[in-house]
């Protein structure tokens, strides 16, 4: 049964096999033609925050005071992305961005139980994006020993530009690959869809296979000379 059902929908997609074929191809060539022509290279930069205050002599305290860093990494990451450190940032570097296509770019992660903030920052430019990464680091090191009244931020690994760097967008590679499964599903849907508003007997086949009726002869088609 499972054969025969496997046998009907490989007639289905034989019979629209062009149609098929054709979807994904379109889809991969707008795909690609997307992806290398149309679309912008976005270059990343990231920089590097250590959430510290200085060592105590007192081991019970010392560890006290690593809970509350890992505690404030969360709160901190939330103040980077805060609405006064980006404003900041794009007066500072005069940037022709509006505060929410800013925010897009910037994107701030913090592994749990950890110290560490990572600032990433996405941009067409590479050396704009590793001054607007730079910029934030300082901005926030600087707005948090105001806000918070401590000194426990330190920039590890500051952002730099790196001139053998390549494009993070657009992965034209998995854009085509994307484009070429969609296209695909997309096609071999249509098939069955055809096939199911389809009802018309074209063929001594479709007697056949959905009337289970013997052909005993057919017309041939003549053209008149």
């Amino acid at each position: 049964m499972e054969e025969l059902e496997l046998r009907e929908y490989w007639y289905i997609i034989r019979k629209r096999l062009t149609m098929v074929l054709a979807i994904p191809l379109i889809a991969m060539i707008a795909s690609g033609a997307l992806s290398f022509f149309v679309l912008k290279p976005q270059y990343e930069a990231d920089t590097t925050l250590l959430v510290n205050q200085k060592a105590s002599d007192n081991p019970s305290l010392e560890y006290q005071m690593i809970l509350a860093n890992q505690a404030l990494v969360n709160t901190y990451s939330d103040i980077i992305k805060s609405a006064t450190i980006e404003r900041a940032v794009i007066q500072n570097l005069r940037l022709p961005y509006t505060l929410a296509e800013f925010d897009k770019m910037v994107q701030v992660t913090a592994p749990d139980k950890s110290q560490v903030i990572d600032v990433k920052v996405t941009d067409p430019s590479q050396v704009e994006a590793v001054k607007i990464a730079n910029a934030l680091a300082t901005e926030f090191q600087q707005r948090a020993q105001q806000l918070m009244n401590v000194e426990n931020v330190q920039i590890i690994d500051p952002a730099v530009v790196n001139p053998d760097a390549k494009p993070v967008k657009p992965n034209k590679t998995l854009n085509i690959a994307v484009a070429l499964v969609l296209g695909l599903m997309v096609s071999i849907g249509l098939a069955f869809l055809l096939e199911y508003l389809d009802t018309r007997l074209k063929n001594e086949e479709d007697v056949r296979r959905y009337l289970n009726l013997p052909v005993l002869g057919v017309i041939g088609d003549y053209e008149e000379k």
